[in-house]
């Protein structure tokens, strides 16, 4: 009894990420912040600031536009040397100031059931951002007074290990039609220094990623996996 309850599960689940996976949505760019134009590549072991207008596909609400950007292996205040999540670069996010990154995604059409993920990590303990995701009305300005919040939470993390946060699990996230901006905001440091802490890597967000189907859609493949199975066992 049990393994036939199971597997069709099994089956819902791969059906739901192949569907996921053969389709092109709008989502995050330069997700692991490998990329840059107009500042030299951020090799091991160093770091650098750049202007936000040469990270691709990222913002930040700092004042002086500043993104702090660490290479692989470079010795944190404390903890040692910190490897990239994926890649060769990440982020800090705080760079001389308690700041934001975020990106704004168009082209998700209403109705869309988004998700997220993200690697996080303390830089000298215990640090706290929080990751919100905000339909922007039909003006696609924030603070424009028409803004949703679609998903907001806060997520600590020590400096041992990078943790990777995902929205499995989380109710559906169903997008509005309007830009979403997904921002990672810093909320506290380990020592309370504005210009330490938050690493942030692997960023992604969209229509198939980590999300969870729709109620509906399940039902009907259950269904429709159920009627399969009674058929071959009929004959």
């Amino acid at each position: 009894m049990h393994a036939s309850i199971f597997r069709p599960l099994a089956v819902i689940t791969t059906l739901a990420s192949l569907a996921a996976a053969g389709t092109v949505h709008a989502s995050l760019i330069n997700g692991g912040f490998e990329t840059s134009t107009g500042t030299p590549f951020v090799a091991d072991g160093t770091w650098a600031l750049a202007h936000e207008n040469n990270v691709a596909g990222w913002e930040t609400t700092a004042t002086d536009n500043q993104i702090e950007i660490w290479g692989n292996n470079y010795s944190s205040v404390s903890g040692g040397p910190v490897p990239a999540y994926e890649g060769r670069q990440f982020a800090e996010i705080n760079a001389n100031q308690f700041a934001a990154l975020y990106q704004d995604v168009f082209g998700i059409a209403a109705g869309s059931i988004v998700g997220f993920e993200f690697a996080h990590r303390g830089r000298s303990g215990v640090d706290t951002l929080q990751m919100t995701i905000t339909d922007l009305g039909v003006d696609n300005l924030l603070g424009g007074g028409n803004d949703t919040v679609l998903f907001s939470r806060n997520y600590s993390t020590g400096n041992t290990a990078w943790a990777l946060y995902t929205s499995s699990g989380e109710a559906p996230i169903s997008a509005l039609g309007n830009a979403t901006r997904f921002s990672y905001q810093a909320i506290s440091t380990a020592n309370g220094s504005p210009s330490v802490g938050n690493f942030i890597d692997a960023a992604n967000f969209g229509v198939g990623v980590r999300a969870v189907p729709e109620p509906g859609s399940i039902a009907l493949l259950a269904l429709g996996l159920a009627g399969l199975g009674l058929r071959r066992r009929r004959r």
